[in-house]
């Protein structure tokens, strides 16, 4: 420290907190729209954002989740959509043994939050200050009441910068400090770009990979009495239910060092036909290990450079192969383990819906048992296949008589949370090219609405979506008219989806879609396929 100007410096790396108010970089959480933010309240004091992030993820990947004071935490998402629907989902449901509450961000937003007046908590700063929009207003840290400067405001140590000269950035002042440079390098004196402020959030982790594979005849794994099929998984970095592999799979098998033998083989010596298929299957040669359950005849095969990565990527590959052949297991870890309920529902293993208390979350049939989607399941919306006959506007424009028709429930919404993306791969703006006819009272196509209560379906509003030159259309039915446009989506894909041949596919890439054609027997449940050698679904 050989002159005042760099002790000045050195007191600058540590910026002052606000005591009260979280202080974030532009393109954070702070940048966000309430509307995409979900309020969380009556959390166990044991919780971690961690938990909260793996719960709330069962429904949809979230951006952000963080406790952010004791008992209450914000969860944000992509989409408004889908905070709308996790208010609805998540509300009573269970965090470590605590009922918590969910509401829109808008009515729970705490007052450190809020801009203006005197909201917020007490400042560290000059005594008596004001918070910023309310009296004496000004953008300095507050002892007093105050919220402190908005974000990226650093107006307020204007006085610690005393001694930097000139800079036409800020009139009178000094240059400014590395750390508040956009091009300041990372710490360890890295040549890398620190992040810049007001550059866009960073991407989320890729989802985990899961390749459902199937060994030739000749592997040795076959000799050894077990069956050709298993799931092989990638470890993927941030994924948070890796961590929880361990405990994962010992709520399956008990004791795992007695239960379970996990062969590393990064070379591919010992099993070098497992290397090789999931080379085909994932275009990558990587290092493997193979989990054998030999008391329950069932393997699986983790995937990853490092053995560390490969030691938890195997024991959840084993874990989701348990599951998908008994469905005690796959409840008792599915309950414990709200990351590994969400793995095996993008799976097509576990469905999700209202418990028989009515709390939202896993849904098992009496006796605890998660099923796959059977004939006839009460919860996953039904499709109604109907033939429309005698004269109709239908047919005079050139279409099929036949189509589907899909209810539309508040309670079964997430099933439709991807019916705009499954129309988007047939057409690529539904807007311009798909017409949308809302016939609330059945009146333009009432021989349309009498074929729907003809197929089983109850009286209701109809909406129909039609794309003439792909010679498809589809049937939405509910009593409101966004209800109706959501199933009119997706009856319309589903034809799509028919005419082309591309039902397995959609299955696959869209689970909740891939229950719905479970349950109409449009496509056989994913683990009949595997036995059978089919799909990864």
């Amino acid at each position: 420290f050989g002159s005042s100007s760099s002790r000045s410096s050195c007191l600058l790396f540590s910026p002052p907190s606000f005591a009260g108010r979280c202080v974030v970089a532009m393109g954070g959480p702070d940048s966000y729209d309430p509307s995409h933010k979900v309020w969380i309240g009556n959390l166990p004091a044991e919780a971690t954002d961690e938990d909260l992030d793996a719960h709330f993820r069962q429904l949809s990947e979230p951006v952000h989740a963080n406790i952010f004071k004791k008992g209450q935490g914000c969860v944000i998402y992509e989409t408004p959509e889908e905070a709308e629907m996790a208010i609805s989902a998540f509300n009573g449901s269970e965090i470590g043994g605590a009922i918590i509450q969910t509401d829109a961000w808008s009515n729970k937003q705490p007052k450190a939050f809020q801009p203006g007046g005197k909201a917020g908590a007490k400042g560290a700063g000059a005594k008596g200050t004001k918070g910023t929009g309310g009296k004496g207003g000004g953008p300095r840290p507050s002892n007093g009441k105050g919220a402190g400067p908005p974000p990226g405001d650093f107006s307020f140590m204007k006085g610690a910068m005393k001694g930097y000269g000139k800079d036409k950035g800020f009139p009178g002042w000094g240059p400014m400090p590395p750390m508040f440079s956009p091009h300041w390098p990372c710490a360890g004196g890295k040549a890398a770009k620190a992040q810049e402020w007001g550059s866009e959030k960073a991407a989320p982790a890729p989802p985990t990979a899961v390749h459902w594979i199937q060994l030739p005849d000749h592997a040795s794994l076959l000799a050894q009495g077990l069956p050709p099929d298993a799931p092989a998984v990638v470890w993927q970095k941030g994924d948070y239910v890796f961590s929880s592999s361990t405990h994962i799979l010992s709520d399956m098998v008990g004791d795992i060092a007695t239960e379970v033998e996990m062969v590393h083989d990064p070379d591919w010596e010992q099993y070098p036909e497992v290397g090789e298929v999931i080379k085909a299957a994932s275009g990558e040669e990587n290092c493997i290990v193979v989990a054998i359950c030999a008391s329950k005849a069932t393997w699986a095969v983790g995937v990853a450079n490092g053995w560390k990565g490969r030691e938890a990527a195997g024991k959840l590959a084993l874990a989701l192969a348990l599951a998908s052949q008994d469905q005690d297991l796959m409840a008792i870890a599915a309950k414990n383990h709200p990351d590994f309920a969400a793995l095996c529902r993008k799976q097509g293993l576990l469905k999700v819906g209202p418990t028989p208390s009515g709390a939202p979350g896993i849904k098992l049939p009496a006796g605890g048992v998660a099923a796959f989607p059977a004939a006839n399941d009460e919860y996953i919306p039904a499709i109604h296949f109907v033939t429309v006959e005698g004269e109709s506007k239908i047919t005079a424009a050139g279409l099929p008589a036949e189509a589907p028709a899909i209810v539309f429930t508040k309670a079964q919404k997430e099933f439709f949370s991807n019916a705009h993306s499954i129309l988007c791969e047939f057409v690529e703006d539904p807007k311009e090219e798909v017409s949308f006819e809302d016939d609330a009272d059945c009146e333009i196509f009432p021989e349309v609405a009498a074929a729907c209560t003809a197929a089983g379906a109850e009286e209701n509003g109809i909406c129909v979506a039609s794309h003439p030159e792909l010679g498809a259309w589809g049937i939405g039915m509910a009593p409101g008219r966004d209800g109706r446009m959501r199933a009119a989506k997706l009856a319309l894909g589903l034809a799509l989806c028919q005419n082309q041949g591309k039902l397995d596919e959609f299955a696959r890439n869209y689970p909740e879609f891939g229950s719905m054609l479970t349950n109409a027997g449009l496509v056989e449940p994913p683990a009949k396929r595997r036995r059978k050698g089919g799909g990864k679904w």
